[in-house]
């Protein structure tokens, strides 16, 4: 298989891999994507370090306490360009939440970009920095950003409804 074919394919899977994820509510793959030290960039001057931040976030927002129901992430629109041991890709995300709860029969639809910077490993290619941009939400912002602690996101970033 030619080599930049395979690279191609590997990244690609590893996005499908994130959807699936998030989607089954199970973010032990999540190692298989993200570098341990990975820089997530959310827009409105909230950002993690690290994995584990991460992970955590994703719990806050979509499992434990959240009104967030079933999801659908799907990805579109994805160009992805390799110079050696690393890349960058763009992929288009439509994401949908059903609430639950008190958001029962409402949803949260967002649709935005990920823009990746990815790292060749000795266990494939990982991505070390992930640049989030939310350009439409439409439904109540409530279903995965309510009952997250203030201190999750920036003072004036729309998505900290501790701060209305």
């Amino acid at each position: 298989m030619d080599k930049n074919f395979s690279d191609h394919k590997s990244i690609s899977d590893k996005l499908a891999l994130w959807c699936l994820c998030v989607d089954n509510k199970n973010l032990s793959s999540l190692p298989d994507i993200f570098a341990p030290d990975i820089e997530w960039d959310y827009g409105g001057g909230t950002a993690d370090i690290g994995l584990e931040n991460v992970i955590n976030r994703i719990k806050t927002h979509l499992l434990e306490d959240s009104f967030c129901g079933a999801t659908q992430h799907s990805l579109s629109n994805t160009r992805i360009d390799i110079d050696g041991d690393n890349a960058e890709s763009h992929a288009y995300f439509c994401a949908a939440h059903a609430g639950t709860g008190e958001f029962e029969g409402k949803t949260l639809v967002q649709w935005g970009i990920y823009h990746d910077f990815w790292q060749r490993t000795e266990s494939g290619w990982r991505i070390n920095k992930r640049n989030y941009t939310i350009t439409i939400s439409d439904g109540p912002l409530e279903i995965v950003y309510a009952n997250v602690p203030m201190t999750m996101w920036k003072e004036d970033d729309k998505r900290n409804l501790s701060s209305e």
